[in-house]
């Protein structure tokens, strides 16, 4: 029997394997999403309206209790007083009034910004900063090995359904429905019994309740067979061991879930496939959310790698290998907003650390941590990410071969 291609580790542990991944797997084909950049504009009325009420309210309530006080304290012949401070002070109303009007007649501008957003914002920006994996479908990475698909959701249809998507709020860009996803790795697990793949739900944009549920029930839809089982491996307790690669594919519940933040929003009590992300495993945007450029990744993994598991007994996390860099800095969104594209790009970035770059944080690294869970990068096709995977499963074959495999992860 062949296990995602090697014979060799089919009695690994879950655990015990290194799985080549893809950064934002769906972020291809995008568009911007300017539906929503529209609707946040012209939410902005319903701000307007309020800023005037209350400044409205706050005059009215300031006059009154004033003139109150002002009766309270002047003689009656001196009322006459009182009577002329309330109609200036409340003749200031005025300018709340006035603030609504300049407030809201700006919103000719969401209309024009939505209009002219596609045009605003150049096509070859999204394959520079918000295509991680252009051109290359889910099938396709599939087929060429990956087996670790992370992806972004965010909500869409009057949050109804759920489509992949690269940011947050104004500056996401969206793509291909979540059922399009769920439906091309069913084609490929249906096609190919003896792989066993990681699905990863990690960011998202929108109400977390909503996702979650959405999320849970299309995943319940997809992976259902008509026997009634599922495809997804479930699991009993935190401490119940994992399985290994061949029980996976014999009782072919060869798919793991892992969710982010999403999985604590899902009802009690949460599907058994459920598995939180960040109990197992540390991401390694955890060190490196800053790096902006190569060496500065390159220093934060040399630093992490260097200060080495904690020996005090306590849980280790399976580490994970994450080529990839922020790259939204003000002055890149100022080129954009001049319809220009930014020089660093994400596709040049990953060309720049996919093959020695990553070679040496994974030389360097590895022996430095029990487990390393996965090698993830951007623009995969053009990468060593199967080189690097391929050689730590080598090495973690050989530490189980040792009697080494409870030094890879205790459970």
């Amino acid at each position: 029997m062949l296990c995602n291609g090697r014979a060799d580790i089919c009695d690994l542990r879950y655990n015990q394997v290194t799985y080549p991944a893809t950064h934002n797997s769906a972020a291809y084909d995008l568009k911007y999403d300017c539906k929503l950049a529209t609707q946040t504009c012209l939410q902005k009325e319903t701000v307007c309206q309020a800023q005037s009420q209350n400044c409205t309210a706050g005059w009215e309530v300031r006059c009154t209790k004033i003139s109150n006080s002002c009766l309270d304290r002047l003689p009656g012949w001196l009322h006459w007083l009182c009577g002329a401070f309330t109609s200036v002070c409340q003749s200031t109303e005025t300018i709340c009034l006035g603030w609504e009007q300049v407030c809201t007649s700006s919103l000719d501008v969401c209309l024009l910004w939505g209009s002219a957003c596609l045009e605003v914002i150049p096509a070859a920006a999204l394959p520079c900063l918000w295509e991680n994996q252009p051109g290359h479908t889910i099938t396709q990475q599939l087929t060429d090995g990956i087996r670790f698909l992370d992806l972004g959701t965010c909500l869409s249809n009057n949050d109804t359904d759920i489509v992949m998507c690269h940011g947050n709020g104004i500056t996401r860009a969206i793509g291909i429905p979540l059922d399009s996803v769920l439906s091309q790795i069913l084609q490929f697990m249906l096609a190919n019994p003896y792989e066993v793949l990681t699905i990863e739900f990690n960011e998202y944009d929108g109400d977390v309740a909503a996702i979650s549920r959405l999320i849970v029930a299309k995943v319940i839809k997809y992976f259902t067979l008509p026997s009634g089982d599922l495809m997804l491996w479930p699991r009993a307790s935190i401490s119940e061991k994992w399985p290994t690669l061949r029980e996976m594919i014999l009782a072919n519940k060869r798919i793991m879930v892992f969710m982010g933040d999403t999985y604590y929003s899902i009802p009690d009590p949460k599907p058994a496939w459920a598995n939180q992300k960040d109990t197992w495993k540390k991401d390694g945007f955890h060190y490196t959310s800053d790096d902006t450029m190569p060496m500065q990744l390159n220093a934060s993994y040399y630093d992490w790698c260097g200060k080495g598991a904690p020996t005090d007994g306590s849980f280790v996390q399976w580490q994970q290998i994450d080529i990839n860099m922020g790259i939204l800095a003000p002055d890149i969104i100022d080129q954009l907003k001049k319809g220009k594209i930014p020089q660093i790009c994400i596709g040049p970035l990953a060309t720049e650390t996919n093959y020695a770059f990553l070679h040496a944080i994974a030389d360097y690294c590895y022996p430095r941590w029990p487990y390393w869970f996965r090698v993830r990068v951007n623009n995969y096709w053009d990468s060593d990410v199967f080189k690097v995977a391929n050689r730590f499963n080598d090495m973690n074959v050989a530490r189980v071969k040792a009697g080494q495999g409870n030094q890879i992860t205790p459970y």
